[in-house]
């Protein structure tokens, strides 16, 4: 039987939205080395300049999120991750200081040609290459929320940004996770990542 194809292979159709609840949502793509270090991107402009950005974009209309997630990565750091080298990773339910609710669908991958570089100077001043386990303290709230997501295995996980906190604020208090429910029948893989410990090397779930 031959292989079903990628939806987005067919006519992309965008659907009348009726009532409900319609966050924003972003696509993250963590870039992982072989020694298990993900890219990071330090932002160049406000909000938050300076401190550690993902590689993400917002999933736009008729978008899928595995190719949002590619396209962010393509963008940001100039590598070409394939649809089928990626893996979903987790799934992040936020909200902003505000109370806007937000989704983050995250992927994960060590696979991509071409050699990453910072390819959005405007938006982004450096890549930094960080250990998941420890990431720099100088991380946004949701950068940290989704490595500690990625780090403990958890695949779905939600918390509220601090209201009315400064940039110093947010760098001092990052959000307490309120994980969710984590699947204990996800094969040996699972049990090798939740062994690891913060010098993680491992790359449970992807391909």
């Amino acid at each position: 039987m031959p292989a079903a194809s990628h939806p987005s292979k067919t006519p992309a159709r965008i659907e009348q939205a009726g009532p409900g609840y319609r966050p924003a949502t972003k696509a993250v793509l963590l870039a992982l080395r072989p020694d298990g270090r993900v890219a990071l991107l330090r932002r160049a402009q406000h909000p938050d300049r300076g401190q550690l950005d993902l590689v993400c974009r917002r999933l736009e209309a008729a978008e899928w999120l595995d190719e949002a997630a590619c396209r962010g990565a393509t963008r940001t750091l100039g590598i070409l991750p394939g649809v089928p080298d990626i893996e979903l990773s987790g799934l992040v339910h936020y909200r902003s200081e505000h109370g806007a609710g937000r989704l983050a669908a995250v992927f994960a991958t060590q696979r991509w040609s071409g050699d990453p570089r910072n390819c959005a100077p405007k938006e982004y001043s450096e890549v930094v290459w960080a250990d998941p386990g420890g990431p720099p303290a100088d991380c946004r709230p949701l950068t940290h929320a989704v490595l500690n997501q990625y780090v403990a295995g958890t695949l779905y996980t939600s918390f509220a940004l601090p209201e009315g906190g400064t940039e110093e604020d947010r760098r001092a208090r990052p959000p307490r996770l309120n994980a969710g429910p984590q699947f204990p029948d996800r094969g040996p893989e699972s049990t090798a990542r939740e062994e690891t410990t913060s010098a993680q090397t491992n790359t449970w779930g992807m391909k």
